[in-house]
C-alpha cells in the first residue's frame, strides 16, 4: 500500500517534476544485520524508473529516519539547482517520525534542511497503539526499544535524573516502557511539526495507511500551487547566518492562513 500511495503521489505531479526515493533496508555488517537508510532513485522524472524503483523498496528491521533525512540534503539536494531546474524543494515523508537507529541527531538534520531550504511535508502515520501493544511481557519476544531510543530517552528527559539508568531493553519494566515510549512519540510529533512550520510545509495525519493516498494526493496538490516570493535583502553581509523572515498579505479575508518559510541561511562568501 505504501509502494501504491507513492505512485499515485508521483503520478499527481505536474510534467517534468522530478523526483527521489530514499527508503529503509536491512544491511548485514559484521555478520550483525542493522537498518541503513538507502539511496533507490536519484532525481528522475522518468515515471518508468520511479516505478521500478518503488518495486524495490523493502522492509528493514530499524528506522534511521534522521540519517535518512540528511542523505536527501546531502546526495539528492547537493547541488544547487541547475537554471533549466529553478521550482521549490520538498521532503515528503511517510513516516511516524520515530527514529530507532540513526547516527546523526535532531538539530543537526533541522540545521540542514534550513540550510538547503526545503519544504518539509509529513504523512504521520500513527504507530503508536501498535507498538505498544507488542511492547509489553517478555523482553525477549516483545517488540523492544534500540539501545540509542533509551539513551536518547535519557539525555532529554532525565539528564539530571539520580536514577539509575538502564542501558538495555530487558532491564525496563512495562510500566517504564510504557512511559519511554509515549515520550519518544511525543518527541516524533514535537518535531515532524518544527519542521513543517520552520519550512513552510505541513504534516498531514492519517489515521491508516490507506488515507495514505489522500494525503499524498494533498501534498501534490499543494507543491504544485505554492508561491515562490523573492527579494534582494538590505543585509549584504555574507556572514553565513540564519536570518529570520516574516510573510504578511493585505486585503484578504479575515482568517486567511499563510504558511510560508520562517527564515533562511545567508551565503558565507
Amino acid at each position: 500500500m505504501i509502494q501504491r500511495s507513492a505512485q499515485n503521489f508521483i503520478n499527481a505531479l505536474r510534467p517534468g517534476d522530478r523526483v527521489s526515493i530514499v527508503a529503509f533496508k536491512t544491511e548485514i555488517k559484521d555478520k550483525r544485520a542493522g537498518p541503513v537508510s538507502e539511496l533507490v532513485s536519484g532525481l528522475t522524472d522518468d515515471r518508468a524508473a520511479l516505478r521500478s524503483a518503488l518495486e524495490r523498496v523493502n522492509t528493514s528491521n530499524g528506522t534511521p529516519y534522521y540519517d535518512g533525512i540528511l542523505k536527501i540534503v546531502e546526495n539528492v539536494f547537493k547541488d544547487p539547482p541547475r537554471s533549466e531546474f529553478r521550482g521549490r524543494r520538498a521532503l515528503v515523508a511517510l513516516t511516524d517520525g520515530v527514529d530507532s537507529t540513526s547516527a546523526s541527531d535532531f538539530d543537526e538534520i533541522k540545521e540542514a534542511l534550513e540550510k538547503a531550504g526545503i519544504i518539509c511535508y509529513f504523512i504521520k502515520v500513527n504507530t503508536r497503539e501498535y507498538f505498544e501493544q507488542n511492547l509489553l511481557g517478555d523482553c525477549e519476544v516483545a517488540i523492544r526499544f534500540s539501545a540509542a531510543q533509551i539513551r536518547r530517552y535519557y539525555k532529554k528527559f532525565s539528564p539530571n535524573s539520580k536514577i539509575e539508568k538502564a542501558a538495555d531493553f530487558c532491564q525496563l519494566g512495562d510500566f517504564e516502557r510504557l512511559a519511554v515510549s509515549k515520550k519518544l512519540y511525543e518527541l516524533a510529533d514535537t518535531e515532524m511539526n518544527l519542521l513543517a512550520k520552520a519550512s513552510g510545509g505541513k504534516v498531514f495525519p492519517v489515521g491508516d495507511l490507506s488515507e495514505a493516498r489522500v494525503a499524498f494526493k494533498s501534498v501534490a496538490d499543494e507543491i504544485g500551487t505554492k508561491y515562490s516570493l523573492g527579494y534582494y535583502s538590505s543585509n549584504e553581509k555574507h556572514d553565513g547566518t540564519y536570518r529570520k523572515i516574516k510573510v504578511a498579505v493585505k486585503g484578504l479575508p479575515a482568517g486567511t492562513l499563510i504558511r510560508a518559510r520562517e527564515g533562511y541561511t545567508a551565503p558565507a562568501r
